[in-house]
Order: structure tokens, then C-alpha cells, then sequence
């Protein structure tokens, strides 16, 4: 990646993404070809394909950040987090 690509993927940096899984996250940092989400509320970064994930939109941002809540909740009281 050169520093013109960089730059572009730096604006993305502490916006809302979404994850080949589903998963929405803060984009908290770029290291090569990997980007680390984070969830909204905080807690544990996780490793995704910079290739693999999408802007959240801002008129889908809300049911996203809801599914997401909701998912994280379900993982929650099930023990998987």
C-alpha cells in the first residue's frame, strides 16, 4: 500500500464498518492489508481483510448499530464473550 492509498483509508479510521461477518465496528487502526475493528461500546479489537470491509451508510448506520447491539447482547448471555 503507498502513502496516497494510506491516506485515503486513514479518513476511514473511527468510522462505523461492517465485517464480512456481520459485525460492526469502529475502524480503530490500518496495518498493511489488515484493519481492526472495534465494537461501539468498546472491547477487544478483532483483525479483518481491509478487502473485506464496508462503510457503514448513515441511513443504515442506526439499524446497524442496533443489529449489532442486539448480536453482541445474544453472544453475551450465551457465554461466548
Amino acid at each position: 500500500m503507498n502513502a496516497q492509498q494510506r491516506a485515503g483509508y486513514d479518513e476511514r479510521i473511527g468510522k462505523l464498518h461492517r465485517d464480512p461477518q456481520g459485525r460492526v465496528g469502529i475502524l480503530t487502526d490500518i496495518l498493511g492489508t489488515t484493519a481492526y475493528l472495534r465494537p461501539e461500546r468498546g472491547g477487544r479489537e478483532w483483525p479483518v481483510s481491509l478487502d473485506a470491509i464496508e462503510p457503514v451508510t448513515d441511513k443504515a448506520q442506526d439499524r446497524e448499530v442496533l443489529s449489532a447491539k442486539v448480536a453482541d447482547a445474544n453472544r453475551r448471555s450465551r457465554g461466548e464473550l
